[in-house]
């Protein structure tokens, strides 16, 4: 049975305009007042941050206005998020962080006899199955809190700390705390938030560095980012994507179809990418243009809104499916689609195809199967023309 893809990141918002400042300022405890040394300071799902010095200090440079969630974590104390609105001057911010509370529980050591398999499944739904998961590793997966919930039927995981996940492929190093994963077979949805910092691997090799790069290209080309930037700015179809309305008409026999799926093609639940056999879905001929779908904010300054009651499937034009995805379809490989449902009919994204509420969007499809292995966090820059 295919499964399809929630992402929950708490994704964080930027815009792209030319000046860039800084983001500085220290990390204490909140109990003392003394600084933190140490202590990771990122904005998150970004290539942006670090750790603070001796003295607590931070300093983020290259930040461009917009609004930011930064993250600062320090061992034996709550982690905390910061939304930051930053213009064009510099961003000074003291971050106090409160002790985690010691709590004493008495309780009988017992290995879990499928703790090894559910590390596995998660792996492969967290990091991926792609050519480029293979080599993704995550390094301490000892720290991860796993288990089954047989009440919910689904598999839970969190950490503590931070997951270290090695990206070979894409020359990343992934610190990501993972405060909630649950994949549901009752539901048949993944899904998982948390705070993810990209930190650049370093070589002097110039041919590891090119395939790195050519790699990253790769994978952002027909992503959902990529999508969303094309969407803004009104450029779909020149960056290789179409547009498709598709909509969903409870399954019934006798079921005269009504003026507005007259038109439709019936879709196979496969091909839309849906495991719900109660529904019978409909794709519409017209493709959609950027300006039947996305419209600058009337009360939100550099922001663009969304606006869609059914669900959409979106075609990669420019590269075929992997081989490993069309076999796991039972088909020859053809171009990349993938299906978004919205849980809301209106949507905010920022300038960078950030969606404002990332608990809006579901996906499925292509998307669905790609997962933290063919990623590049939100800051990427593509260096294609």
């Amino acid at each position: 049975m295919k499964r399809v893809l929630f992402f929950c990141y708490l994704l964080t918002l930027t815009e792209v305009v030319s000046a860039q400042v800084k983001i500085t300022g220290r990390v204490v405890s909140a109990t003392d007042g003394k600084p933190l040394g140490f202590a990771t300071v990122f904005i998150n799902n970004t290539s942006k941050g670090g750790t603070t010095n001796e003295g607590g200090s931070f300093n983020i440079g290259g930040v461009v206005p917009g609004r930011y969630e930064l993250i600062a974590s320090y061992v034996g104390y709550e982690t905390v998020s910061n939304f930051l609105d930053v213009n064009t001057e510099d961003v000074d911010i003291k971050i106090a962080l409160q002790p985690k509370a010691t709590v004493l529980k008495a309780f009988e050591v017992k290995r879990d006899p499928k703790r090894e398999a559910n590390i596995k499944k998660f792996k492969e739904t967290f990091i991926g199955k792609t050519e480029f998961a293979k080599t993704c590793v995550i390094t301490n997966d000892e720290i991860l809190d796993i288990g089954y919930d047989n009440a919910e039927q689904a598999l839970k995981a969190s950490t503590e700390d931070y997951l270290v996940i090695v990206n070979a492929a894409l020359g990343y190093k992934i610190r990501f705390l993972l405060k909630q994963y649950v994949n549901s077979d009752r539901d048949h949805v993944i899904s998982y938030y948390g705070y993810a910092f990209y930190e650049n691997m370093t070589t002097k090799k110039k041919a590891q560095q090119r395939q790195w790069a050519a790699n990253r290209e790769e994978v952002f080309h027909g992503s959902s980012l990529h999508f969303f930037r094309s969407l803004i700015n009104g450029n779909t179809a020149e960056e290789g994507f179409v547009v498709n309305e598709v909509v969903r008409r409870p399954r019934q026999r006798g079921y005269v179809k009504d003026t507005i799926v007259k038109n439709g093609k019936i879709m196979m639940n496969r091909d839309a990418y849906s495991d719900d056999s109660n529904y019978v879905n409909y794709r519409m001929p017209r493709p959609l243009q950027p300006v039947d779908l996305m419209k600058p904010s009337d009360s939100l300054e550099d922001k663009y809104e969304l606006h869609c009651e059914n669900m959409l499937l979106v075609t990669y034009m420019k590269e075929l499916e992997a081989n490993k995805y069309a076999r796991l379809m039972g088909r020859l490989p053809k171009e990349q689609e993938s299906m978004i449902r919205f849980m809301q009919p209106d949507c905010t994204f920022s300038k960078e195809g950030v969606c404002v509420n990332p608990l809006a969007l579901l996906f499925s499809g292509y998307w669905g199967w790609e997962k933290l292995a063919d990623q590049v966090p939100y800051d990427y820059v593509s260096k294609s023309k």
